[in-house]
């Protein structure tokens, strides 16, 4: 075998052909699994090219990918069997034509005919289908030829169920387009800035063309092409960025001198050598090993800026291992910091820092865990302002996430808020809300109590906001009611589901309150108000599913009577107080649940926080 690494630009730059043979599976890469995976690692590699002051930029490793090379004339186009990696090559093409075809529609025409020329062929060296660099299985090779067309699919193209193809371009060139716009507001009829999406371009097409790179191995004639298929499928137990780093550490460890038997023993293997950080978490919509994932926060935590998953062992080698003399004490603070970590997971629930891990999945907080390590292993912080910043963390958190405010540049605001900690240990909470409460625009801001008060009481929140969030909300005003010591407290978290008090299919059983006689514009302004206030938080509470499906659709009445008896909830029992429910009824209680989840959880307003 003849093994050489090449970047993107390397692989397709010249004139070439991979051939997927017909008995390899069609096209099966996903969003959740690989694209957007490797859009994550594509965005970090634009952020840091962005913000790179020394010229030193980050490359990313795709992986590897087995070619057998065919025989062909002096004048024909180099052909290549692919053994192995049609996976790869095939996103590579959809990726650079999504990129090309993105790029022209901002306007960057340069640019996009540079990323053109990788993905066809010379035109006067080809013709029909040699003129594609990778011609796909017999499986996908319509869905394939349309979306790689410079027109884009001709008239009549249908996608195909049966592969992937146009869903994998459409994916690219959805978030290439919203790249190359920037923080632009797709609602603003501005002009766009023509300079800033050229030089955003310029990145993604650098990124593309040098910054990713493949392992290109080449058979040779006595290589037995099946026995390396399945040695590199099939084989082998993957190595961690963890067991990289462990390596690294005990190397250097005993370079210098120092007791690897007893650090291994009595420091790294009762902690980091557990299976524990083998096993498989999830983090927003990808699951990785929990060592992985403990690796990032404490990366980002000690470094103060975003380390991608695919450059953990690279980032520790570079920015910490080369950094510190002492390869004995960075052991040890590993080991110590992963305790820590370790602890959230059987944190007291009762505590104030349990409530706060309570509801860390459903506020989707995990971005924010370099945060909440700093603020647990800096023994400079007292129980007191770590648990003040926490509630901060959270309101700041369940603010935005209750108005769907987005939360895409979370990972560039974590490491500046770290840093600002950093900065004060001492006084962590007030460095934290100096940071919180600056924030500006949509991206960063801490909604006030009248904006988040309007949005709780004037948009519809089921459907809306995540239904996981919209059950711990209520459960939060659950637990205050239960917060005055005289009632007992019960378990109310697991199996609770969202109720329509006044039900989606009110038709039947809730006739509109009309006076006698009144024509059909009142009706239809009646059945509008109604409407508008279905989804709305002042309609829906949280009960058992059995009691959901019970109640489904029934008239107040026998809605009243089953919470009576069915729910032990503080919740409903003050709903099942009112003799009616309507639409005042709702607009009245959207106001007190507003109102109480804002006192759970305060906002940007200094005298919160005093």
């Amino acid at each position: 075998m003849k093994a050489d690494t090449h970047t993107v630009e390397q692989l397709f730059g010249l004139d070439v052909r991979y051939l997927v043979p017909l008995y390899q599976r069609p096209y099966v890469w996903n969003e959740k699994e690989q694209w957007e995976p490797l859009w994550e690692d594509l965005t970090a590699l634009l952020d840091h090219q962005e913000n790179a002051d020394n010229g030193e930029l980050w490359s990313h490793f795709l992986g590897a990918i087995v070619l057998d090379q065919e025989k062909t004339a002096p004048s024909e186009v180099p052909r290549y069997t692919v053994i192995d990696g049609q996976q790869r090559l095939t996103t590579l093409q959809l990726l650079i034509a999504a990129a090309a075809r993105a790029i022209e529609a901002a306007g960057v025409e340069n640019d996009a005919e540079l990323l053109r020329e990788l993905v066809v062929n010379n035109p006067r060296k080809t013709k029909g289908t040699e003129r594609y660099k990778v011609w796909p299985t017999n499986a996908n090779r319509v869905s394939f030829a349309a979306v790689m067309a410079p027109d884009g699919p001709p008239d009549g193209h249908t996608n195909d169920p049966g592969n992937l193809i146009d869903e994998a371009f459409d994916y690219f060139t959805t978030r290439i387009a919203e790249y190359l716009a920037g923080d632009a507001d797709p609602t603003d009829d501005a002009p766009a800035n023509t300079d800033a999406v050229a030089a955003r371009s310029e990145r993604l097409r650098i990124t593309l063309c040098a910054l990713l790179k493949v392992v290109s191995i080449t058979l040779e004639r006595d290589d037995n092409a099946q026995v390396i298929f399945e040695t590199l499928n099939a084989r082998g137990t993957p190595l961690l960025s963890l067991d990289l780093v462990k390596n690294a550490l005990f190397r250097q460890a005993s370079v210098q001198g120092r007791d690897t038997d007893m650090l291994y023993e009595q420091v790294w293997r009762p902690q980091l050598d557990d299976e524990y950080w083998r096993q498989q978490r999830r983090q927003g919509r990808l699951n990785r090993p929990v060592g992985e994932l403990f690796l990032m926060h404490w990366l980002t935590m000690r470094l103060e800026r975003v380390v991608p998953a695919t450059e953990l062992f690279a980032t520790f080698r570079q920015g910490v291992l080369q950094q510190q003399s002492d390869a004995e004490s960075l052991i040890r603070e590993l080991c110590t910091d992963a305790a820590v970590m370790r602890s959230f997971d059987t944190i007291d629930p009762h505590s104030p820092e349990g409530e706060f891990f309570a509801r860390f999945e459903p506020l989707d907080a995990s971005t924010t865990l370099p945060i909440v390590l700093l603020l647990f292993r800096s023994p400079e912080v007292t129980a007191e302002r770590r648990r003040r910043s926490l509630r901060m963390l959270e309101s700041w958190l369940a603010r935005r996430g209750l108005m769907r405010l987005t939360a895409k540049n979370y990972n560039r605001l974590v490491p500046r808020l770290v840093a600002a900690i950093k900065a004060d240990l001492k006084h962590a909470d007030d460095a934290l809300f100096s940071a919180l409460a600056g924030g500006e625009g949509a991206v960063s801001r801490w909604p006030t109590d009248e904006e988040f008060t309007e949005a709780l009481c004037t948009r519809p929140a089921y459907n809306w906001v995540w239904r996981p969030r919209l059950v711990m909300a209520l459960e939060a005003v659950e637990a205050r009611l239960r917060s005055d010591g005289r009632t007992e407290n019960v378990p109310i978290g697991g199996s609770l589901s969202i109720e329509h008090v006044l039900p989606q299919g009110w038709e039947q059983s809730w006739p509109l309150a009309l006076p006698e006689g009144d024509g059909p514009e009142a009706v239809l302004r009646a059945t509008e108000e109604r409407t508008s206030r279905i989804d709305r938080l002042g309609n829906l509470t949280i009960v058992a599913q059995p009691l959901n499906s019970t109640m489904s659709n029934a008239p107040w009445e026998r809605k009243r009577t089953a919470l009576n008896q069915h729910s032990v909830l503080l919740l409903n029992t003050r709903l099942a107080q009112r003799e009616s429910w309507d639409e005042s009824a709702i607009d009245e209680h959207g106001a007190w649940l507003a109102q109480q989840l804002v006192e759970i959880w305060p906002g940007p307003d200094p005298e919160n926080w005093r």
